[in-house]
This record gives C-alpha cells, sequence and structure tokens, in this order.
C-alpha cells in the first residue's frame, strides 16, 4: 500500500536535532511518525551526535545534518560550538529551503536552542510553520539561565506558529486551560501489530530510556524495593552506571542494557515481569508540576504491546498515572513510603491473578496510537 504525501500541497521540511542514528526517545518517536510518509514528500534536517551510541537509520528518508552536538564529549566545547552554530544553522536552513521549497516547515522540540534558532529563521523570512512540542516549553525549561529565553521562545511560537502539534492529550489540555491555546495531539505512534512473543517471564523489571530530573527520584525509590525483594532491574539508558549511581540508583541486581536491533528489545520487554515507568514528586526536582503532570514517556506504547505489566511509580493525579487508571492497564504506586512500595512490588510478583487482566487492557489501548489515526490529524494539522 503507497504511503500518503505528509501534506497534499508540496514538499516539507522535519527540523529536529533528534533522529537515527541518535537513540533519544524523540528520535524514536520522530523515526516512527515519518516512516508512515511518502519519502518523496518531506525532508529532514537533522544533527549528528559524535560519540554517542546509535541506532539504524531508515532507509529512503532523505535526512541532512545542518548541526553538530558535541555534548557526548565535552560540555565545554558543545557551548562553544554552539554559539557559532547559531549561524551556520541559519545559513544552511536558507540553502536547504531555497532548494527544496517547502510549503511548511515542521519544527520539533525537545531542544530550547534549536527551537529558538530555527523559529527565528522563520519568522525572519516568512516561511510557515508547525510547532511540534514534545514538552512544554516554559514550564519544562528548569534550567534558571534559560528561563527567559524559554519565555521569549514560547511568545514567539504561540504567535507566529501556523499551529501547535503537542504530544499528548495532557499537554494539550494543559495549553487550552493555561494560555488558551488550541493545538493538537500527535501521539506517539506505535509501529508494529502487536505481538506477544511467547517467552518465560524473568524475574526482571525493566525500565527504557533516560533517568533525569523528571524521574531519578522515583526510579531510585522503586529501585530500592527491586533490590530488597531480589529482583533483577534492566535499564536501557544512556546514562552510565557511575551515573546512576549518582542519583542513588545502585546494586549489584542492576544490568545496564542497549538494544540496537528492536526485535531484542520487544523480545527485552515481552521477558520482563514488570516494566517501569515513574515521574519525580513537585519539590523533588526543580521542574515545574505542569510540566511533569503532562508527560506522557515516550516509551509507553511499547510498554502497552508488550504483554508485561507496566507499573508506575510517581503522583496519580498526573496525566500518564491517570491514563493507566482510566484504562486498567498498569499498577500506580502514589506513595513516597519505601515500605508501602516494596509490600505492593512484593504483591506483584506473589500474586499475579490480581493484575493478570491489565497488561490484556494495554493492548486494547494501542488503537490510541495506531499510524493511520496519528497521520491524519498530522496532514490536517500541516494542511489546515
Amino acid at each position: 500500500m503507497a504511503k500518503p504525501p505528509i501534506s497534499r500541497k508540496g514538499r516539507v521540511l522535519f527540523l529536529t536535532i533528534a533522529y537515527p542514528p541518535n537513540p533519544s526517545a524523540a528520535s524514536v518517536v520522530h523515526k516512527h511518525l515519518l516512516n508512515q510518509f511518502d519519502p518523496r514528500s518531506f525532508e529532514v534536517l537533522t544533527a549528528s551526535w559524535p560519540g554517542s551510541k546509535v541506532i539504524a537509520r531508515p532507509e529512503g528518508i532523505k535526512a541532512r545534518i545542518i548541526y553538530t552536538s558535541f555534548e557526548f564529549y565535552s560540555r565545554k566545547i558543545h557551548r562553544f560550538f554552539a554559539r557559532f552554530q547559531k549561524y551556520t544553522i541559519q545559513w544552511l536552513l536558507k540553502y536547504h529551503v531555497r532548494r527544496v521549497k517547502p510549503v511548511k516547515l515542521i519544527i520539533a522540540f525537545p531542544d530550547l536552542y534549536w527551537l529558538d534558532v530555527c523559529t527565528k529563521y522563520a519568522v525572519k523570512k516568512n516561511i510557515p510553520f508547525v510547532a511540534y512540542l514534545h514538552d512544554t516549553i516554559v514550564e519544562g525549561t528548569y534550567a534558571p539561565d534559560r528561563k527567559l529565553l524559554a519565555q521569549q521562545v514560547q511568545e514567539r511560537v504561540f504567535k507566529h506558529a501556523r499551529k501547535v502539534a503537542v504530544m499528548s492529550e495532557g499537554m494539550r489540555a494543559l495549553y487550552k486551560r493555561k494560555y488558551n491555546l488550541d493545538s493538537t495531539a500527535w501521539e506517539h505512534i506505535y509501529p508494529e501489530k502487536p505481538v506477544v512473543i511467547e517467552v518465560a517471564k524473568e524475574r526482571r523489571a525493566h525500565w527504557s530510556g533516560d533517568v533525569y530530573a523528571i524521574n531519578n527520584y522515583s526510579v531510585a525509590r522503586v529501585n530500592k524495593a527491586f533490590e530488597s525483594l531480589n529482583i533483577n532491574f534492566s535499564i536501557s539508558s544512556g546514562k552510565s552506571k557511575a551515573q546512576l549511581k549518582g542519583f542513588g540508583i545502585d546494586g549489584e541486581h542492576i544490568q545496564k542494557v542497549f538494544y540496537p536491533e528492536r526485535a531484542d528489545y520487544l523480545k527485552s520487554l515481552c521477558s520482563a515481569s514488570i516494566l517501569l515507568l515513574g515521574l519525580n514528586y513537585p519539590g523533588e526536582c526543580d521542574v515545574h508540576e505542569d510540566e511533569l503532570a503532562t508527560i506522557f514517556s515516550t516509551k509507553t506504547p511499547e510498554y502497552l504491546g508488550s504483554g508485561s505489566l507496566i507499573v508506575y511509580h510517581g503522583p496519580a493525579h498526573y496525566f500518564l498515572a491517570q491514563f493507566l487508571i482510566q484504562h486498567n492497564c498498569g499498577v500506580v504506586i502514589d506513595t513516597r513510603d519505601e515500605a508501602e512500595i516494596k509490600a505492593k512490588i512484593a504483591d506483584i510478583f506473589e500474586n499475579p491473578h490480581r493484575y493478570a487482566a491489565m497488561p490484556v487492557n494495554a493492548l486494547k489501548t494501542l488503537h490510541i496510537f495506531d499510524p493511520e489515526q496519528v497521520c491524519k490529524k498530522v496532514i490536517e494539522t500541516i494542511d489546515d
């Protein structure tokens, strides 16, 4: 079956620092999204990340490098070159806009520097653009020296973007309530038909994705329960064991894993007894509560399609927790009491029949992340 063009009106430039071979969660989201469209209808302008682990880049899609991040080598070197690349990015944008003649730009945000540079160019050259926000801009910026920039960029986006697309219904509701901004949710696409691999469940919990300011305390608390209960804990994250230890996430039961092949990753999800989600409580970190409360972790659709039990630790009023509660598709542990957390994890392993319906319900929720449904919203957003 032929793939549809991303726009009926002409070609599009998709601007993101997160695209394969970069292995970040945002990179996977963009890959899954763009793989649904005719590659002749768009091009990707992206970044290189020397020194990072890599995943396979999709074949047939034109992805051109206009920015290089050196943060895996040195933050100091990275900041030095970033000052100059504010100008080189604009020169390269000018070249590729003239070459492609796009009807619209899609500027994706998991990075404030990138959103600032690219939206400035689009506004200056009067090029229509859609902002695709994985995180809230102001609320999601917690570094004090970047707060003013975040406010300026958000004002520019809200004023000049033809449309704003967000990562979840939680973000859409927040922007409507707080800023009276209408946006459209482009949910994470789950590209595979859910196939639960027949494999024996291991006495193992698994965490996918980065561990940082939004979730480090949550992961550390549950990790203590895993260690105490002799449960292996595999973590596929860019953080080293030393960095995890700095967050208090330590122990002989921890396995740092990396899956360059998606089939191996999905098999690991299916064989784990628990798939962990977690978000910090307000006040535990510098991240604004509105950002924490709207996050919908990019790994969630993969977890939902695995046939393994999802366990979330964090406040129950956050959107992620409410999704699991509404669909009865995961366990929500809303307490910071380590004894209570340990007791709940122990019950999951001792009485699995009590939770057997949740992985079944999880599979039923995947229609929300259906490629055809999401792609229809993408095309309508761009062409409106």
